[in-house]
């Protein structure tokens, strides 16, 4: 073993240039990541049950979030970079402060992405099982709509309140809770096996991502923003760059639910953060390209930085 490399890495970790510190045993971190974050899941629908049995309020719904938040994601996530290095803000990426450029351009490719999703998000949901899986597709899609009713009891209040406290939970605080599980936590210690490619962590971590929402019918588009926000902390360093990207989209999302929902546009959460924003190919064509060019940029201002 290299100790001049070892020592290396700490050195760089702790001046906070986004390099991951020295890991022992990530597999053994992963498993306690998913363990402290089962054990919380099932803690908090026995307590939630015990004291919300007949149905969620929106001030209920909205105190389970956070709490869900907090002990589900961001606990696990704590107390599996204490346990696989003595420097576990490295590890979570926290310690890295980022770069207003590279936050407005993650930010400007989120918006240029916005048609090219919309097309995928339409396809996604209006794909069908066979005929033969109909009751499983039917189980699916009853888990989606209880998500956008959760979704709903939280964002879909007639008060600026209602907003503010929408995109604090649904924006802010689960944009850091997700992002430092799933990208501090779980790709970073992915990426900190010696034989697993920077790439094949960033999709495995995306894709456990999207599954573990459990909404089939928005399993691709959840993949590729997943992937996104794990490219943006890989470039960057810094586990921040995902969490505004995250809360922005997020918040965005809350924020049209609002207004449509208080007009009387929209029937659910998915027609209310619908964007129609335009279902041509020439249009669908254009985000694609300006959205490549957007990540490119960011690529390669994240390298000529890192030299």
């Amino acid at each position: 073993m290299d100790i001049d490399k070892i020592n290396s890495t700490s050195f760089n970790s702790q001046r906070g240039d986004g390099r991951l510190p020295v890991v022992n045993q990530p597999g053994r971190a992963i498993g306690v990541l998913f363990g402290v974050f089962f054990i919380m899941l099932v803690l908090l629908s026995a307590v939630s049950s015990l004291f919300f049995g007949d149905g969620f309020s929106a001030k209920g719904m909205r105190i389970f979030t956070v709490v869900q938040d907090l002990l589900v994601f961001i606990l696990p996530a704590v107390v599996a970079a204490f346990v696989a290095t003595r420097l576990p803000a490295s590890l979570l990426s926290i310690n890295v402060k980022p770069r207003l450029f590279t936050v407005v351009m993650a930010i400007i490719v989120m918006l240029t992405s916005l048609p090219a999703m919309e097309w995928l998000i339409e396809w996604n949901n209006n794909l069908h099982m066979p005929e033969s899986m109909s009751s499983v597709e039917e189980a699916l899609r009853s888990m989606e709509d209880s998500a956008s009713t959760g979704i709903g009891a939280l964002s879909g209040g007639d008060s600026v309140g209602d907003l503010i406290m929408g995109i604090l939970i649904i924006g802010v605080l689960t944009g850091i809770a997700e992002e430092l599980f799933f990208r501090g936590a779980l790709q970073n210690l992915f990426m900190s096996m010696p034989r697993v490619k920077k790439h094949f962590a960033i999709w495995a971590a995306a894709f456990i991502f999207s599954f573990m929402h459990f909404q089939f019918f928005g399993f691709l588009p959840r993949l590729l923003l997943g992937a996104y926000f794990g490219y943006l902390i890989w470039w960057s360093g810094s586990v921040w760059v995902p969490v505004i990207a995250h809360a922005v989209n997020n918040s965005l999302v809350v924020l049209l639910s609002w207004i449509s929902l208080r007009s009387g546009v929209a029937e659910t959460v998915e027609k209310a953060a619908s964007v129609n924003i335009g279902s041509d190919w020439y249009t669908i064509l254009l985000s694609v390209a300006v959205t490549a060019l957007g990540i490119i940029v960011i690529r390669r201002d994240a390298l000529r930085v890192r030299r």
